[in-house]
């Protein structure tokens, strides 16, 4: 537990760094943030993943035995210290792309293990637009709203890290407030009878029901800009997972899908 102490502490004690910068090497920021980093990379073994859902089979997870959920902790400690963070590690995190290390797992429909490098992905994801995950699902469509893609046919779509790497000028916080703007304007406008349900098998959700959760979301996004707004500061949240994920491994997760 002293460990788990440690990076708490680490999130805490951020200091201030230019957001439009890359931090050096002997940037006292980008050490710190090496440093939690590291502790994404868990001292279990990765669980083997059972089955394939490509081809129709559930896709499973179970612990062997000689799992051992407390060294998780540190794991996700270091996630949300990293969440914390100021708008710097979001390069850092970046750098880490490759790393091919278990650091947790996921159970959902179908069950997957997170390697530290998407780990970091996922989490310089959250840090310019993790309040998606924290809206009421009316449709598929709410999703990829931000960035908007490029008229090039041929160029894949922008991500919304892509986008951060051609703005980080900008500073996270401006470019957040550009994403709720985009959404806003697709929640002013979502119909529930033109709007595709969330997941191709699901029904579309009845008027009431959809006008319902459109209109907290847009409520949600609005306070939200005007957070930053008003204090000039990136909204941070805490979510560390999808929609339809669920952390799975920790000592305080159980199974939520394919039980």
């Amino acid at each position: 537990m002293r460990l788990f102490a440690i990076v708490m502490v680490w999130g805490f004690i951020a200091n201030s760094t230019n957001a439009q910068g890359i931090a050096e090497k002997n940037d006292p920021a980008r050490k710190r943030v090496e440093l939690v980093i590291e502790q994404l990379a868990s001292r279990n073994a990765a669980p083997i993943v059972r089955g394939n859902a490509r081809r129709g089979e559930d896709q499973t997870i179970r612990f062997p035995e000689t799992f051992d959920k407390e060294l998780q902790i540190p794991v996700y400690s270091a996630m949300q210290a990293l969440l914390a963070e100021d708008d710097i590690a979001i390069d850092i995190l970046m750098e880490h792309f490759d790393d091919v290390r278990y650091s947790y797992s996921v159970n959902t429909y179908a069950d997957y293990n997170v390697s530290v490098g998407r780990a970091c992905t996922i989490l310089a994801t959250q840090m310019l637009i993790g309040f998606e995950d924290e809206l009421s699902v009316v449709s598929r469509s709410q999703f990829g709203v931000f960035p908007p893609d490029s008229t090039d046919e041929n160029e894949s779509p922008t991500t919304v890290l892509d986008y951060w790497k051609k703005h980080r000028d900008l500073g996270a916080a401006k470019i957040q407030v550009q994403a709720i703007d985009a959404m806003l304007e697709y929640f002013r406008t979502a119909d529930s009878k033109t709007e595709p349900p969330w997941h191709p098998d699901a029904q579309r959700l009845e008027t009431a029901e959809f006008n319902r959760r459109r209109d907290e979301n847009i409520k949600s996004l609005t306070a939200i800009r005007r957070f930053i707004s008003d204090t000039g500061r990136r909204y941070r949240t805490n979510r560390t997972n999808g929609t339809h994920d669920a952390h799975y491994g920790f000592p305080w997760t159980s199974r939520e899908f394919n039980k």
